[in-house]
């Protein structure tokens, strides 16, 4: 503060009056400033205004040393240091020089306006703008006037002002383009971007910022080009493009990084915790917004302070803490009562009102939404309409179905012209309201809404943005297929909307793997993706050594860039590459299909939940049949199946007595197995299930009736879903050898793993796989099999795992439910061995994924290795995905922890009966149709049959008959 002491007294001796000393050296400081600025070096700029300002200064230049600090002050608010800004703004506003004239008046009013908007005090920024454009008015200075014009119309257009803002925004425009200064331009573009968007005019606002993005990229600022990435991220997701938004989102993001200015990287940091938030990864979501959070405190902006809080506490609605959502809401009100902003106000009203609907607070909910309606005007067509939603969901709860229908109507009518994404969940929610009035409008909007789900569905690359932002809607599917069964009693329309929400992203994948779109790419594009997942992979490892939780917390943050950057990678690969851009995704398959699959003997059973309730599909080659139950013994179906299969599972793996476990699977049986022996014509033997939600961890063989497995009965296996079927790889393809056997007996003591926290401190010694591999091995003429040390990760990767026609892993796996990439098998290993190949002997699902496999069996006699992270629509995300997706063309895996000694008995029962069966199916005849092409695999082949031999076999064994030595192991594919 030495200068500004220096001015109070020569400013107030009147000594700057008159004086026009020009000093080359200033000047030239002032220039090399300038240029720094323009070159987002904002630090170097700020230092070198502030010196050409004492310059000044020194040689009486008063109005010169005005305009560098001006200049200083606003290279400091572009480094985000806006309260350092606006103290020198104050000081100079209440020491102007006498000879200052209007323009420099007006500059100073100028960038006083654009601190407070900054600090989100808009009526305290309009007026500053105001006189500025009263001063400069006076002058006519036209480019002037153009850039307060756009300053202005930011505040206006944040308080909920459009008209008044696009106003000032067409007079800068106009401006600008008559005097060709693009750079300027492409601000005011910017703005004009930001209000349509905000008045929901998503296409024309589009063309704006695209215009905005063009000009920022000629001029190479990297702070200028952040916001427009961020703002091209934000057009691309209203529009449904998810895929470019990814991509834009990943560019702003390492600008953001690069440029640390806390007032531009928290809204990006918002938008991509938005992203996580709607794929279901709460985690990486919530470290998101902790770190916008973090970041926007230092900024005291009320506004953005509020919508922060306000994403953490949708989150916490979703993970159903409603008491820490609600502690979230009450702080974001307090901060935003702060600002002008009545818009943000009324969003933040609504959401309150939907907590207390969850909460069954009905009329406190209708108090909030009237509050919201009552400071919403016309130009808030975002949150009047969102207002009518909630009070459409509110009627709804209260029964009150008619007024809900007006309501939905309402909202509906208002998104039709917003964009496709806007209109899905308002259309959802009319139909759901004609349902309840079973009026035929329901299945006519429903009709509508799949449209547009399907319009957007494949917009996003990679497993784990589009499974998330399928899952929202997949739900949807299978209530419209319960209102078929119910109100139509249409079984075969059930049966198609069923097939179309399960599974669409793996058979996605099996139809990109099957056509080899990824293959098409050139090899340095390869490589990087590659490198990314290593990078990850490494990342991983070194947060399981870490001890300490700071240096845990520091790879963490750099795991969460690096994992969003890998799917910006994969969503760029999507855009760019014509194959994958342009590839004709596959349709669910049709009844007729499926039904031609099916001999006399053999039933498909699907199964699908609602919100509350269970669907039952049964098909025969020549009927189907269908039926909808909406609670059992008084409980919503959803739950009580939740309970029962959770109870069951518990009492086979604690081994409780089999009267128990009979009487369990007996309650189950009556209500998920059909009564067969009722229906007339041939036997059914054979049933393929097609688990959902909860029954996805069901061990159905060990279902019982009058003390009979259901095993005992039926030959079984499990598909995903019945579309998935014909993208699996068929078996009986070409390979060099017959079995590569893996077997872990042992893990690394401390010192010595990997990673310490997956060594024998976490995983037991499985001794008897090296007898179970050796007891299959014997049914086969050309084996590999790898034993203790040679297990290694980078000695099983210098395989070529396409020439073995089976896989069979007798070790650990690890099933990671958060992250479900990093569920995998662990190796028995050397540590030092593994790190001199780059590895790190955990063998995650991203990498079997990218494997190449010829496989007709892959066998994980590992513990948990058929479990994994559930998603709505998607199915069960475990190992038995992965290794479908890397061409295997059946998956055997566990259900929970098994016992090594007598997976050992399985495994050799299997082996033999398989080779059996084998040799009946697919005998010389078949084997010359299949070459011809004209061989149909079986639904149940050789492996269906042997491993019903085994567990059999396994009932009948004096020591290993109970089910919890036979029944976790489930065969899953083709």
């Amino acid at each position: 503060m030495k200068v500004f002491a220096s001015v109070i007294l020569i400013v107030g001796a009147g000594f700057f009056l008159g004086l026009q000393a020009q000093n080359v050296a200033s000047d030239s400081l002032y220039n090399q400033a300038h240029d720094l600025y323009r070159q987002a070096k904002y630090e170097q700029a700020a230092e070198i205004f502030k010196e050409a300002s004492e310059y000044y200064l020194s040689v009486g230049d008063s109005v010169d040393w005005v305009r560098s600090i001006l200049r200083q002050g606003d290279a400091l608010l572009s480094l985000g240091e806006v309260r350092k800004g606006e103290e020198l703004f104050i000081f100079v506003n209440e020491h102007q020089p006498k000879n200052a004239g209007a323009i420099l008046k007006a500059e100073i009013q100028k960038n006083l306006g654009r601190v407070y908007r900054e600090l989100e005090q808009y009526e305290k920024s309009i007026r500053f703008y105001e006189k500025g454009l009263e001063l400069a008015a006076v002058e006519g200075a036209s480019a002037f006037m153009a850039q307060l014009n756009n300053n202005i119309s930011y505040p206006y257009l944040y308080s909920g002002d459009y008209e008044r803002a696009f106003s000032h925004q067409k007079k800068a425009k106009e401006i600008y383009e008559s005097i060709g200064e693009n750079y300027r331009l492409s601000f005011v573009l910017n703005g004009m971007f930001i209000t349509l968007r905000n008045l929901g005019l998503h296409k024309q606002a589009n063309k704006y910022i695209r215009q905005s993005l063009d000009l920022r990229e000629e001029t190479g600022n990297p702070n200028l080009m952040d916001i427009a990435y961020h703002n091209m991220a934000v057009s691309f997701n209203d529009m449904g493009q998810k895929d470019s938004a990814i991509i834009y989102y990943g560019k702003s993001l390492e600008l953001s990084r690069m440029l640390e200015n806390p007032y531009d990287i928290t809204q990006t940091l918002i938008n991509i915790g938005q992203l996580y938030k709607r794929s279901g990864d709460y985690e990486n979501a919530l470290a998101y917004f902790n770190e916008a959070l973090e970041t926007n405190y230092q900024t005291e902006r009320p506004v953005s302070i509020a919508n922060n809080l306000k994403e953490l506490a949708e989150v916490a609605v979703l993970n159903n803490d409603l008491n820490n959502a609600e502690s979230f809401y009450r702080e974001a009100l307090n901060w935003i009562k702060k600002a002008d902003s009545p818009q943000e106000l009324a969003g933040l009203y609504l959401k309150i009102a939907e907590l207390k609907l969850k909460q069954d607070e009905f009329d406190e909910a209708k108090e909030y939404v009237t509050e919201a309606k009552s400071i919403s005007s016309e130009n808030f067509a975002s949150q009047l309409s969102q207002a009518h939603m909630v009070l459409g969901e509110i009627y709804e709860a209260e029964g009150e179905f008619r007024k809900s229908v007006g309501q939905f109507r309402r909202a509906h009518a208002m998104f039709a012209n917003q964009s496709i994404s806007s209109q899905i969940e308002p259309t959802i929610e009319l139909a759901g309201a004609y349902s309840k009035m079973e009026s035929d409008s329901a299945f006519i909007l429903a009709d509508e809404a799949f449209f547009l789900i399907d319009s957007v569905r494949t917009n996003v690359a990679g497993l784990t943005f589009r499974s998330g932002f399928f899952r929202d809607y997949a739900g949807f599917y299978n209530e419209v297929a319960s209102w078929y069964i119910i109100q139509k009693n249409d079984p075969e329309k059930a049966f198609d909307l069923v097939e179309a929400a399960k599974a669409r992203v793996l058979m996605d994948e099996l139809a990109e793997a099957r056509k080899k779109v990824y293959e098409t790419l050139d090899e340095a594009t390869l490589i990087k993706k590659q490198q990314k997942a290593k990078q990850i992979d490494r990342l991983y490892t070194q947060l399981e050594q870490a001890d300490s939780k700071e240096g845990a917390a520091e790879i963490r943050e750099e795991l969460k860039d690096l994992e969003f950057e890998y799917q910006s990678f994969l969503n760029e690969l999507h855009t760019n590459s014509r194959e994958l851009k342009n590839f004709d995704y596959p349709e669910p398959v049709t009844l007729s299909k499926v039904q031609e699959l099916l001999n006399e003997e053999t039933a498909v059973i699907e199964y699908a939940f609602t919100q509350t309730g269970m669907i039952r599909l049964v098909v025969q080659h020549d009927d189907i049949s269908a039926s909808y139950r909406d609670s059992v013994s008084s409980t919503n179906a959803r739950s009580f199946f939740t309970e029962n299969v959770r109870s069951f599972r518990q009492s086979i793996i604690e081994s409780e007595e089999k009267s128990t476990i009979y009487d369990q699977g007996a309650n189950l049986y009556d209500y998920l197995i059909p009564a067969f022996e009722e229906v007339e014509g041939p036997k059914t033997a054979n049933l393929v299930i097609i688990p959902d939600g909860p029954l996805s961890f069901l061990p159905f063989e060990a279902l019982s009736r009058d003390s009979r497995f259901l095993i005992q009965d039926f030959q079984v296996k499990y598909l995903p879903s019945a579309s998935i079927y014909s993208f699996i790889q068929p078996p009986h393809r070409e390979t060099e050898y017959d079995l590569l056997a893996l077997a872990g007996s042992g893990f690394e003591s401390e010192e010595n793993a990997a990673y310490p926290a997956r060594s024998q401190a976490s995983f037991a010694s499985l001794p008897s796989t090296l007898l179970e591999v050796d007891s299959i091995s014997v049914n086969f003429s050309k084996v590999k099999i790898l034993k203790n040390d040679d297990v290694t990760e980078a000695t099983l990767k210098s395989h070529d795992l396409g020439n073995y026609r089976i896989l069979h892993f007798a070790t650990h796996a690890n099933v990671d439910e958060t992250n479900p990439f990093r569920s995998g098998l662990i190796l028995s290993k050397k540590a030092e061995v593994e790190s001199l190949f780059g590895e790190d002997g955990h063998l995650n699902s991203r990498e079997i994924s990218s494997l190449k496999l010829n496989a007709d069996l892959v066998t994980l006699s590992a513990c948990n290795t058929g479990m994994g992270k559930l998603v709505t629509g998607e199915g069960l995300l475990g190992l038995q995905r992965s290794f479908l997706s890397a061409g295997a063309s059946s998956v055997m895996v566990s259900l929970w922890s098994v016992f090594d000694r007598s997976t050992s008995v399985f495994m050799s029962n299997f082996y033999s009966s398989m080779l059996a069966h084998q040799q009946e199916d697919y005998g010389m005849w078949n084997q010359t149709l299949d070459w011809f092409g004209m061989y149909e695999h079986p639904m149940i082949d050789y492996k269906t049959k042997a491993i019903r031999d085994a567990k059999l076999a396994m009932i009948d064994h004096p020591y290993y008959n109970h089910p919890v030595y036979w029944a976790p192991f489930i065969l899953i594919g083709k």
